[in-house]
């Protein structure tokens, strides 16, 4: 890990998260099934994304770093076959530690279509998260901020 990321890692993870927080499972239609530590996020670039979502008590501001979704599936090596366009027709169900889950599109991630940008970020507006979290920044409701997630599963 390169210096600067390790700075970014130990400012924003707290040391009961590098403790408690269960692996995420990368799995599914993926080469490289993947189990990640809180601390094997901190070996990914940091991403940075901000965000204002509308909750029952009105717009939530958020600023969050952690590691970027496609960074994620880069390193786990989507197998989607060879067809055409073929991320287009697949999705990533992201679930929490609680059992609440949401679905992406592979489409909404890539650059060329949605570009999304989504992150399973270990710090939001300054803070260390215990347990890391979904965040879609282009959405305007908070439905998708899945909290503690545990599970990426591409289909």
């Amino acid at each position: 890990m390169k210096p600067l990321h390790w700075i970014a890692f130990f400012l924003t993870v707290s040391p009961a998260a590098l403790a408690a927080a269960p692996p995420i499972a990368v799995t599914g239609l993926v080469s490289t099934p993947l189990h990640l530590t809180v601390a094997d996020l901190g070996n990914f670039p940091a991403t940075h994304v901000s965000a204002s979502q509308i909750s029952g008590h009105g717009p939530v501001p958020l600023d969050c770093i952690g590691a970027a979704v496609s960074a994620i599936l880069s390193k786990a090596a989507l197998n989607l076959g060879k067809d055409r366009n073929a991320n287009l027709a697949h999705s990533l169900l992201v679930t929490g530690d609680e059992g609440y889950a949401v679905s992406l599109s592979l489409g909404e991630i890539d650059p060329d279509y949605g570009n999304a940008e989504p992150v399973i970020a270990t710090s939001c507006n300054g803070k260390a998260l215990d347990n890391p979290r979904l965040v879609v920044p282009h959405d305007k409701h908070g439905g998708r901020a899945v909290q503690g997630v545990v599970s990426i599963e591409v289909k």
